[in-house]
Parts: C-alpha cells; sequence; structure tokens
C-alpha cells in the first residue's frame, strides 16, 4: 500500500513538473516579450548587433513558431530585423493561443432519427 503511494506521489511530481516545461504559444509569448526587452535595450544603448546569448534564444525561438521565420532571419543579426520579425511571431503566436483556447465544434451525432 506504502509503495503504491510513494508510486503515485512520483508519477504526480513528474506529470507537475512536464506541465511547467511545456511549449506552449502562451510560454512561448512570454519569451518573446522577455526576447523584445533584450531586443529594446540593445537599441537603447545603441548596439549595432544583437549580442549571441540573445540571438541564439532568438533564432531558437523563431524556429520552434515556424520554419519562414528563421529562414527570413537569416544571419542578419541587425536590430531592427530581429524586432520586427519577433513582432511578426507574437501575431502568430496570439493567434495560435486563441485558437488552442477556443472550443472546437466536433460533429454531433443525433441520438433520434
Amino acid at each position: 500500500m506504502i509503495e503504491r503511494t510513494v508510486l503515485e506521489i512520483q508519477q504526480h511530481r513528474f506529470w507537475s513538473w512536464q506541465r511547467g516545461r511545456s511549449v506552449t504559444p502562451r510560454s512561448q509569448l512570454r519569451e518573446t516579450d522577455l526576447l523584445m526587452l533584450a531586443v529594446e535595450e540593445c537599441r537603447v544603448r545603441r548596439l549595432p548587433l544583437i549580442p549571441t546569448a540573445i540571438w541564439r534564444r532568438i533564432v531558437h525561438l523563431l524556429s520552434q513558431v515556424g520554419d519562414g521565420y528563421s529562414t527570413r532571419l537569416g544571419i542578419d543579426r541587425s536590430v531592427d530585423r530581429s524586432s520586427e520579425l519577433l513582432f511578426e511571431a507574437q501575431a502568430a503566436l496570439m493567434k495560435a493561443e486563441v485558437d488552442r483556447r477556443r472550443p472546437r465544434r466536433d460533429k454531433i451525432i443525433s441520438l433520434f432519427r
């Protein structure tokens, strides 16, 4: 009985950890917000190129959002181009989040004919 309880607790901990780490449009939106803040900080400091650590996160996020974003970004590390594509990715993620939360219309099967 105790072994079963221990196993159930371990499963609960595992799945609660997985829920927090899952990639959803909302978690990606949070990351784009943080990246936009970092890009704006680069703009305020008048850096011509985005630092490598931020650049890698931007490329990784844009590749998760869609295929076209990372190819359109290419190797251009300019602040303006990166912020433009992050805005477009945010719009796509907002639409994906709305679609994910919208109830689906399933086919209704009539019971009586």
